[in-house]
């Protein structure tokens, strides 16, 4: 069997509609974006063939919910032309530069919020407020009494407080933040059994501080007071209760679709040390998610896929050469995802994940 650049985890309704029916646009209802940063890049080439061919004739209402650069991505699917907003994205984001090699949070906010800006345009934020097929869902943090501080002596230690009550349990984030789903139309489509949840509706008005707040990483960027419509707070990545999504959310009937920069998922953002909470295999069950392989992984540059740490480890035209040939060589991870659908040989590469698999397994299954 030949060997392809992507590699598919299903769970197992997943799989077995898969194999019965073939893989189809209609059979998914949801498109899950995770946070990452600079990571989505070695997807941004999929994102465009979901984009400009899988999706291209949906009709019916479709789902995303993404927390961070998810969010800026999914917000792209929802305007008028989404490959080029996504362009738009993908040259912004790449191209971003600095005054100094320690930017302040304050620059780096407005330089997201100018990317935003610039993808968004004059009609966008209404475009993704009113979309009558893609329905949009935004997720934010709004911190609770210190984390709502821009004072570092402040915000620092009670991050790190909300962290050490995280490892304890995952519920504990409650005491510490609220999640707030920024979402389009009069009711959400998504809906979260864990963690105290306030939702709400999006509007022309505060789509661009939405999504600008889903992705502002607390200690690295400001973050967004008091976005129009939202209960008075201040707002940031929502990551931090959803950094890749444990999957136990409930969403309209069908199967959710997952373009993801690994074939492993880390709930919360400070989960990422504590693998024994990843999300197993029974989460998955009407998922399929699709991710660059290991060994295409292993081919980029410097071995890995791009990540924030690139900024202080890289000069800035080394960053821009690296990022801008991962997403050149992305088109292989696209291309092959496009024709493994198109040949109807998506069954003959499926990966069935079993509910009792960890995600330590779903890594070497991806590998193998």
């Amino acid at each position: 069997m030949k060997k392809t650049n992507c590699v598919l985890l299903a769970g197992a309704n997943a799989a077995g509609r898969i194999r019965d029916e073939g893989l189809r646009p209609q059979q998914f209802s949801t498109l899950v974006g995770a946070s990452g940063g600079p990571k989505w890049l070695v997807i941004s080439q999929l994102d465009r063939v979901l984009m400009g061919e899988f999706f291209r004739e949906r009709r019916e209402p479709i789902v995303t919910l993404g927390s961070s650069i998810g969010s800026f991505r999914n917000m792209c699917y929802a305007m008028r032309d989404p490959l080029s907003a996504l362009e738009r994205l993908e040259y912004g984001y790449i191209n971003q530069s600095y005054a100094s090699d320690r930017p302040t949070p304050v620059e780096i906010t407005a330089a997201g919020e100018k990317i935003l800006q610039d993808v968004l345009g004059e009609e966008g934020a209404r475009e993704v407020a009113d979309n009558p097929v893609w329905h949009s869902h935004f997720v934010t943090v709004r911190g609770r009494g210190p984390l709502a501080s821009e004072k570092r002596a402040l915000l620092a230690p009670a991050l790190f407080a909300s962290a050490l009550a995280n490892a304890l349990s995952r519920r504990s984030l409650s005491a510490f933040w609220d999640r707030v789903v920024f979402h389009s139309g009069e009711r959400p489509a998504v809906h979260f059994d864990n963690l105290r949840t306030v939702n709400t509706r999006l509007s022309t008005e505060n789509v661009c501080a939405a999504v600008l707040a889903s992705g502002s990483i607390p200690l690295v960027m400001a973050g967004v007071q008091n976005p129009h419509g939202a209960p008075v707070g201040n707002y940031r990545d929502g990551g931090i209760t959803d950094y890749h999504f444990d999957l136990r959310f409930q969403h309209p009937e069908g199967l959710s679709l997952y373009p993801h920069f690994f074939p492993y998922m880390v709930p919360g953002w400070f989960d990422k040390s504590l693998s024994w909470r990843w999300v197993r295999g029974g989460a998955m069950q009407n998922t399929l998610l699709v991710a660059p392989s290991p060994a295409f992984v292993a081919s980029l540059p410097y071995g890995k896929i791009p990540d924030r740490n690139d900024f202080y480890k890289l000069s800035n035209d080394e960053r821009l050469k690296y990022w801008n040939r991962v997403v050149d060589m992305s088109r292989q991870v696209a291309e092959d995802f496009y024709e493994l659908w198109q040949t109807g040989t998506v069954a003959d590469h499926l990966i069935e994940v079993g509910s009792d698999d960890v995600p330590h397994k779903l890594q070497q299954v991806a590998a193998a």
